[in-house]
């Protein structure tokens, strides 16, 4: 039988921190990237999503930006007022609200996709293709095995 002790790691050997730690860095360059641009990390995440659904609903802009349904409110007030969005009454669903990127909106979906991408590649600039590759099939393994919802046990 083994006395050993458990001795509790450091935050430095915990994954979750790491990766914390990496999200935490990444919103900071990304920040100061789209800030050069005049938009936020989350306004950027709405323009891109609209852009790839322009009958995207308020709820599922709100998880593509990772805020909440309130904050979503905010953001598509700023935008519109930024001229970057239109938002209109659907023609068919009265109380569903369309919005579409203004050609400023469109020049800003380019530019932001610019800007994530100048920071992801630094991000990635000490890996090598394979393992960019890797630690992104990695991620995507480990979200799937948390899923949405808390574990039993």
């Amino acid at each position: 039988m083994s006395t050993a002790k458990t001795v509790p790691r450091s935050g430095a050997d915990w994954i979750g921190y790491n990766l914390k730690i990496t999200q935490h860095r990444l919103r900071q360059r990304l920040d100061a990237e789209l800030a050069r641009l005049g938009i936020t990390a989350p306004q950027n995440a709405v323009l891109l999503a609209v852009a790839g659904n322009p009958r995207i609903s308020n709820a599922e802009l709100a998880r593509a930006a990772f805020v909440t349904p309130q904050t979503m409110q905010g953001i598509l007030v700023n935008l519109e007022r930024g001229g970057l969005i239109t938002r209109s009454p659907h023609p068919e669903h009265g109380r569903v609200i369309m919005t579409e990127l203004t050609k400023a909106g469109q020049k800003a979906v380019a530019e932001g996709a610019k800007a994530a991408d100048v920071v992801e590649r630094q991000m990635l600039s000490t890996l090598s293709t394979e393992e960019a590759q890797l630690l992104c099939q990695l991620l995507k393994r480990c979200a799937a095995a948390l899923g949405d919802e808390p574990s039993g046990g």
